[in-house]
């Protein structure tokens, strides 16, 4: 907790407000840290890239540690789902594809009672916008910056991110969350994606759904420990 506890030592989960200066903190810390995803080509030039990946390695091996205490199974090579109320929860660790070192985190609610084809984000976003309404990419170039961006990512999962998990894993509160998406895209002339419908469907009106979720559990591979 060290970035969040320099500014609020009692108040959580932090306000907007708090978020905000946690971030100016965060990116003071990192002299020469990148303001997004894409780092220039003269900054490239001065990463060490083994080093850089050595240290992103051993930050997402603590990650690990800290997501299993919190019921996290590790999915895939940088993913981590857990199982509520039939209700995968899913954090993912997605690094910038063109090799500028760094990364962003992603986490949707998946409903089980659903038939999928494959894995869809049906209700979820980027982490910074979670915590303070814009996107945000970490900085991993070396064992430092690397450090310190996973110890702001894991306060923000422990203060922001499981909380909204575990606000949301009444019913009323998926309705109501489902609901708002749906007229915020109606404003401009959008609709629910076919999963969100049906699931907004299902929660209004629930069915046995045991044999959908068996099915989901063998298409998504998902570890059969995770559902209870």
């Amino acid at each position: 907790m060290k970035f969040a506890n320099k500014i609020n030592d009692d108040k959580r989960p932090y306000s907007l407000k708090t978020w905000e200066r946690a971030l100016d903190i965060w990116d003071k810390a990192l002299s020469g840290a990148v303001p997004g995803a894409i780092r220039s080509d003269e900054d490239m030039l001065s990463v060490d890239m083994d080093a850089a990946d050595a240290a992103f390695k051993a930050e997402k091996k603590k990650l690990d540690e800290y997501l299993k205490e919190k019921a996290f199974a590790k999915y895939k090579s940088k993913a981590y789902v857990r199982v509520r109320n039939n209700v995968i929860e899913y954090i993912d660790i997605q690094k910038e594809q063109y090799g500028s070192k760094t990364f962003t985190v992603n986490f949707s609610m998946i409903p089980l009672c659903i038939p999928h084809e494959f894995l869809s984000f049906t209700l979820g976003d980027r982490l910074g916008n979670l915590i303070v309404g814009r996107d945000v990419w970490w900085d991993y170039s070396n064992e430092r910056i690397a450090s310190v961006s996973f110890e702001f990512i894991k306060d923000a999962i422990d203060q922001v991110l499981i909380p909204w998990f575990e606000k949301h894993e009444n019913n009323d509160e998926l309705i109501k969350a489902l609901t708002e998406e749906e007229n915020k895209r109606k404003s401009y002339g959008g609709r629910l994606s076919d999963i969100q419908q049906a699931w907004l469907n299902y929660l209004k009106n629930p069915i046995d759904c045991k044999e959908i979720i068996e099915e989901n559990i063998k298409v998504l591979k998902l570890p059969d420990k995770l559902i209870k």
